[in-house]
């Protein structure tokens, strides 16, 4: 095994496909909008874009574990490259329409539903254990990096080449990512002695999850990474508008240093290791991203409103939430047993799903009646709070990485 050519094949087709996906994210946004003036049709559209994955996700994790990773992720790369291919072929003739576009939605985010935890889930199969750590630092890399071009350059080819190119350009990119993940070389999971349905496997999931304290923790910790990253998201566009200069010009450099944050510290976990620390990395992490938001309220109330001093303070947030994710997705994957992992890592993005429309649905109302600076200072807080009862929870991280005995397994 190569771990090497197959984690380099992996994410440079990640690299090409996560790009291409903020590309027509952000051209699908701006034609919705340009083309209806609603901004209600434009929700609709978003919620269509992720409430499907919401509901597969776990039953996809069990796709994941029963049937050939490499086919599922090469399969779903290919079939998004198709539908987005489709959906530009309908807007090149004139007839792509608001419920063609929403279909096209909802087959596209049950995709993502089945590609997402199949990645988590088989990155322990091509890179050994002492490695896992910089391999997941490297696809929040990844991510890092897509967040910074995807929406600058997807910006100016709208502007420059239209929105039939941009679409083309996302299809591309699947197709070529997918081409990519076919020369990828992933062992065979190690399948359970009986013969089951996928029913039964879901269930035999929920019940490996809850059978352990610390995977229950670790789920609701996702979902509380999750509903913070919506409350921030929620905010930014009231925060951009209260800062000196452009509201929107804002928004984009408080995106991009989001986004530089994640890089930088990705980069950096190139060259460290936190084998055994991952829980106090997680939960420290955790604790920063509420003492960011603390300091970023106090700099409003200090009147201090350049978005250059806020920018700083966005990149740190994007840094330490990419600590938390790697260290997150490492614990995980030392703890489940491969053959289980994609249930888990399943549920935990189901959770997540959950909890970012949540927190947007709250904090929406929440800004209608409330300073946004305090709710930046009250959820800074309560993220702290919670990171120090974490961490007393669990006294160390041999006990948050220690799989189940093998009696507590499935077989």
């Amino acid at each position: 095994m190569n771990i090497n050519k197959n984690l380099t094949i992996l994410l440079s087709g990640q690299l090409i496909s996560q790009v291409g996906d903020k590309f027509y994210l952000l051209a699908l946004s701006y034609w919705v909008l340009e083309s209806t003036k609603s901004t209600t049709t434009m929700g609709i559209v978003l919620f269509f874009s992720l409430f499907p994955e919401i509901v597969v996700s776990f039953a996809a994790g069990a796709f994941v574990d029963k049937y050939d990773r490499k086919l599922i992720i090469v399969g779903t790369d290919f079939l998004r490259g198709f539908i987005v291919l489709g959906l530009g072929a309908l807007f090149y003739l004139n007839l792509l329409t608001l419920p063609l576009i929403i279909i096209g939605q909802i087959f596209l985010s049950v995709n993502t539903a089945f590609f997402n935890p199949v990645i988590p889930a088989v990155i322990p199969q091509i890179v050994e254990e002492d490695k896992l750590t910089q391999a997941n630092s490297k696809t929040q890399l990844i991510r890092g990096i897509a967040l910074i071009l995807g929406p600058v350059l997807g910006g100016l080819s709208v502007v420059r080449f239209g929105y039939l190119f941009v679409f083309m350009l996302n299809a591309g990119s699947y197709l070529v990512s997918g081409g990519f993940e076919m020369f990828m070389k992933i062992p065979k999971v190690k399948a359970d002695s009986k013969s089951s349905t996928i029913v039964e496997d879901i269930a035999e999931g929920y019940k490996f999850i809850i059978r352990d304290s610390n995977l229950v923790l670790m789920v609701f910790t996702i979902a509380i990474i999750h509903f913070f990253v919506g409350a921030i998201q929620t905010i930014m566009p009231v925060f951009a508008g209260k800062l000196e200069g452009v509201g929107v010009q804002n928004l984009g450099y408080l995106q991009t240093s989001m986004g530089i944050g994640m890089t930088v510290i990705s980069l950096f976990f190139g060259f460290i290791s936190i084998k055994n620390k991952e829980g106090k990395v997680l939960f420290g992490s955790l604790f920063m991203v509420g003492l960011v938001n603390v300091l970023m309220s106090l700099l409003i109330y200090l009147g201090i409103n350049q978005v250059f001093f806020h920018s700083i303070l966005f990149s740190g947030f994007g840094g330490f939430l990419i600590l938390a994710v790697t260290a997150y997705r490492t614990i995980l994957q030392k703890k489940v047993p491969n053959n289980m992992s994609g249930r888990v890592f399943g549920l935990t993005f189901t959770a997540g799903d959950l909890s970012l429309p949540l927190a947007m649905l709250v904090l929406g109302f929440l800004l209608d009646r409330f300073d946004f600076a305090h709710l930046l200072a009250v959820s800074g807080l309560g993220l702290m709070i919670v990171c120090i009862w974490f961490f007393k929870l669990i006294p160390d991280s041999q006990s948050l990485t220690a799989q189940q005995p093998k009696n507590a397994r499935s077989a």
